[in-house]
């Protein structure tokens, strides 16, 4: 197990954040390594609702939401060569949301071997996504200034 820890300041509240990042597909819109998301379960997202999706370099993975405490927390799973629990936790900060996040990585089978080269590569990673969503949050709110 690898657990890679990361937070970001978003410049909005965490009823916002929350609605937006926990339905998985807003990942299209800020993870240049995403090249698919899909919802494949009915209704609002929630405990339960899966996903399937694709990133650079990934077979289709199916990902599952494995805990949703709206407006703080959120789990995702994904099984495959790389087994994965991405849980976000959102707690207000000054007007804005921190976000912190724990991207727990367990290769199994060959990833075995090469994970150590596949951990940097990860690491690296998601301190950009971080960025990049702060970023994603930025923009948005320079396009809706009044919060709407």
């Amino acid at each position: 197990m690898t657990l890679i820890r990361n937070s970001v300041v978003l410049p909005c509240d965490p009823e916002e954040a929350f609605d937006y990042l926990s339905d998985l597909r807003s990942e299209l819109e800020w993870n240049p390594d995403c090249t698919s998301m899909e919802k494949v379960t009915g209704g609002p997202v929630d405990q339960g609702t899966k996903f399937r999706a694709r990133w650079k370099g990934s077979p289709e993975t199916e990902v599952t939401i494995t805990d949703y405490r709206r407006p703080t927390t959120w789990t995702a799973h994904a099984e495959g060569s790389l087994e994965i629990n991405f849980t976000a936790r959102l707690e207000p900060s000054s007007g804005s949301t921190e976000l912190n996040v724990d991207f727990d990585v367990r290769p199994h089978g060959f990833f075995r071997l090469v994970f150590p080269a596949i951990q940097l590569m990860l690491r690296r990673q998601e301190k950009a996504n971080m960025r990049r969503l702060r970023e994603t949050f930025e923009r948005r709110a320079g396009a809706n200034p009044d919060g709407g």
